[in-house]
């Protein structure tokens, strides 16, 4: 396949060029050669003109529950599969599956389903591990995670939920505050990444976490003290550290102003995540999440005491919202593709386009409107 004439994202900007994909990765990506008829060897080759067209690598979400209707902590394989149907829709080529604070015995069946879904899988996007937030998390910041199930750091019962998703958890989320979490941290940062979450921490307590280990942050600015100038927290870390951060910008969890200051303060470190529940795609109601009510009023998802309950956003829309509050389009590109890829350790495979990559990616008119998504060379939607 031969995509030609497009405007495609390569090494952080848009250039004119022309792709060939070939056995599901991308061959050549040849801006030189943009506009000019293709040569005789590739004759056979399928030739799509993309004149006016955007190509962007496919969208990676890090952090979602849910979507229309399902919840990756309990629904069952098939509507897992409904599930990466709606995020392909959204351009969404590679997720982690985020499970949820739970009771223990249903925390187990989610690994069971989410490992299904893995080996069995053949609609939408790609389920490429599981983000694991909870149960080690604090109950200071719990946000709309249930404080019944909340649990001390336990070795044992992460080997147990590892093991049965079939070694797929690729992300734990945990409050470094909680007794034996620095150990913790320094045993399982070395294969997997360990991300600072749902905690009161204060900013010595967290530089202690990221130099034992730690290299993400969960929802920055959510379920975390706030930035003060003389306890500056999590957030103070992440700007003097080599870490990553999680932003949901949806417009309701942090104000556009927020984010127009933390996207000039460390660009590269930010990666656009939905934090989705299972109202994502649907209209306003009532929802489950954690085994909790959930009411969705004009999109804004909350408890019944008014707590946020994640989100009902997608990282398309994400997308659009940070260009539409001033976000260099660029960078809200990076930030939903290469730096998610860069901070599970998956870049030589995905959240570019390069040669030698798989072909994950999005065709986009000038407006960034979604015409059709492709993964690993196929095509998954056509709008």
């Amino acid at each position: 396949m031969i995509l030609k004439n497009a405007s495609v994202f390569v090494d952080g900007k848009f250039l004119p060029a022309d792709i060939t994909v070939s056995d599901g990765r991308f061959e050549t990506i040849d801006s030189k050669a943009a506009g000019k008829a293709a040569s005789g060897k590739q004759t056979d080759d399928e030739i799509i003109d993309l004149s006016d067209k955007l190509v962007i690598p496919g969208f990676i979400e890090l952090h979602s529950h849910g979507c229309i209707g399902y919840d990756f902590t309990t629904s069952a394989p098939e509507e897992l599969e409904k599930m990466c149907e709606f995020y392909s829709e959204n351009g969404i080529t590679s997720i982690l599956a985020t499970t949820m604070t739970i009771g223990y015995d249903t925390y187990k069946r989610a690994m069971l389903n989410i490992k299904e879904a893995c080996e069995n899988n053949t609609k939408g996007s790609r389920i490429i591990g599981i983000n694991m937030e909870g149960p080690f998390l604090g109950a200071a910041k719990k946000g709309a995670h249930d404080t019944r199930y909340l649990l001390s750091i336990n070795e044992q019962k992460y080997e147990e939920l590892n093991d049965l998703s079939g070694d797929r958890v690729r992300l734990i989320d945990l409050d470094p505050d909680l007794p034996g979490a620095i150990p913790f941290i320094e045993k399982y940062s070395k294969k997997k990444v360990i991300s600072l979450a749902h905690t009161a921490c204060d900013y010595e307590t967290a530089v202690t976490a990221i130099k034992a280990g730690a290299s993400h942050v969960t929802h920055l600015f959510n379920a975390m003290n706030g930035l003060h100038h003389r306890a500056p927290g999590i957030i103070g870390a992440v700007s003097d550290y080599p870490v990553n951060a999680e932003i949901i910008c949806d417009g309701i969890h942090i104000h556009p102003s927020v984010m127009r200051l933390v996207f000039k303060a460390f660009p590269e470190k930010l990666i656009l995540i939905s934090d989705s529940m299972s109202a994502a795609g649907l209209e306003d109601g009532s929802y489950e999440l954690g085994g909790q009510k959930v009411f969705v009023k004009d999109g804004k998802a909350t408890l019944k005491d008014g707590t946020i309950a994640g989100s009902t956003t997608t990282i398309y829309k994400a997308f659009k919202k940070c260009i539409e509050i001033g976000i260099p389009v660029e960078q809200a590109v990076l930030s939903a593709t290469l730096y998610p890829a860069k901070a599970i350790h998956a870049e030589e495979e995905i959240g570019s386009i390069a040669a030698g990559k798989r072909a994950d990616f999005i065709i986009m008119d000038k407006a960034y409107n979604i015409e059709k998504v492709y993964s690993g060379g196929k095509l998954l939607v056509s709008h």
